[in-house]
């Protein structure tokens, strides 16, 4: 089943969805994360977020969720020193950053520190 992602190749398309798969740490303690072709980690911006206010998700019925959580995250200074290491030691395969922001220089700014 490899596939290949841009120019990286994955040996798998298993990707969890970056917003509701934070950064793997809780489902490290149920499986093993190897068996996936890449983590693509929870959305991240410059400076920590808390997300929008409370209620952030209403149920529609017989049709699902609405989800508005609002990008909280706790920065990306703090991703790169502690996030990311922790991938490291629980992950081998690609990861994919999912960056935020709010103007073209914070994004500029996110990648040159990734």
């Amino acid at each position: 089943m490899k596939t290949r992602l841009s120019n990286i190749e994955l040996k798998n398309p298993v990707i969890p969805a970056s917003g509701t798969y934070g950064f793997g740490e809780e489902f490290a303690q149920v499986y093993d994360l190897n068996i996936l072709g890449g983590i693509s980690f929870k959305g991240t911006t410059r400076e920590a977020r808390y997300g929008n206010a409370l209620p952030r998700i209403a149920e529609c019925g017989g049709y699902g969720m609405i989800n508005a959580v609002g990008l909280q995250n706790p920065g990306m200074d703090a991703v790169l020193e502690k996030e990311v290491p922790n991938i490291a030691k629980i992950f081998q395969g690609p990861v994919i950053a999912n960056i935020g922001g709010f103007s073209i220089d914070e994004y500029v700014e996110n990648c040159r520190k990734l």
